[in-house]
């Protein structure tokens, strides 16, 4: 009922029933009560019966507004499903483009290291393909400059001629390469008739002294300094190695050389008439040469 000036009254909500077409027809259908008396005092707004009213807004069931704020339409249009899917296949192909674009300029276009040629052209310096060295099995390479040079020998045949050093040198290749190394250890190794091998190379990391192999260069005397003495071309010649190598950012110009023996005290390399020599070169720290057997 509406009050006398026309308000209607506060009431708890109620829940709205859905109806189809049918129902509201059959609603429609349905006489109305009859009535013989109505008293109305100051209103007029008055209506006796079945109202019905039609509502055209869409109305969403709870299940769907869910699946609208996650992203995921329970109910979706053929259209759509189709557009989905085609943003999917989309981002698959874009996926793959970028990771092969990528892949390709890490080791493809992008340049690639080498190994480094000083540019010593003397005729006591052989590159690897003058003594017939084997192929390596793997290269990793040193950021230079490098601060350290290290001494050592090979304990084993001296040679005096380029033909019996090159035959050492590929002995000593095979030989490193059955123990898994990938090539042979020093950067550079120097016969005893004063020709100079590149061995790994100025600018490959070499396998000499474990702990020093990254941030040194190795050089190895061919045979045994225990019993054999040094000659002045190995000095002379390795002397100029060594200058090459600072002009070439190899080395760094205040670089410190060591026997392998002061670097791993209690042992021989690179035996004791050789140690005895290393005044030869300038750069030579004294420091552990107590720590150097003698044979």
């Amino acid at each position: 009922m509406w009050a006398a000036n026309g308000v209607v009254p506060a009431e708890p909500a109620r829940d709205v029933a859905l109806m189809d077409e049918r129902t509201v027809s059959a609603i429609a259908a349905v006489p109305a009560p009859h009535i013989d008396t109505i008293n109305v005092t100051q209103s007029s707004k008055v209506h006796v019966g079945t109202k019905v009213v039609s509502i055209t807004q869409n109305v969403h069931n709870k299940e769907m507004l869910k699946g609208r704020f996650l992203g995921l339409e329970l109910v979706s249009s053929k259209h759509s499903r189709r557009l989905r899917c085609s943003v999917a296949v989309f981002v698959c192909w874009a996926f793959l483009v970028v990771s092969g674009l990528v892949i390709y300029l890490i080791y493809v276009a992008l340049p690639k290291p080498t190994r480094l040629d000083i540019g010593l052209n003397a005729t006591w310096y052989l590159r690897r393909d003058e003594w017939q060295a084997l192929a390596s099995n793997g290269e990793d390479f040193l950021k230079l400059p490098l601060s350290y040079v290290i001494i050592g020998h090979s304990a084993a045949n001296n040679c005096t001629e380029r033909y019996m050093c090159i035959k050492e040198m590929l002995d000593i290749q095979l030989d490193h390469m059955k123990l898994s190394f990938a090539d042979i250890g020093p950067n550079f190794l120097v016969g005893g008739n004063g020709d100079v091998f590149e061995g790994r190379g100025a600018n490959v990391f070499g396998a000499m002294v474990t702990s020093w192999n990254r941030r040194s260069i190795s050089i190895m005397f061919l045979g045994n300094y225990v019993t054999f003495e040094p000659r002045e071309p190995q000095f002379n010649h390795t002397n100029i190695l060594l200058e090459t190598l600072v002009k070439e950012g190899v080395l760094r110009r205040d670089y410190v050389l060591y026997g392998q023996c002061q670097l791993l005290p209690q042992t021989i390399s690179p035996g004791p008439r050789l140690v005895a020599q290393l005044g030869h070169f300038k750069q030579w720290n004294k420091t552990g040469k107590e720590g150097c057997l003698h044979g």
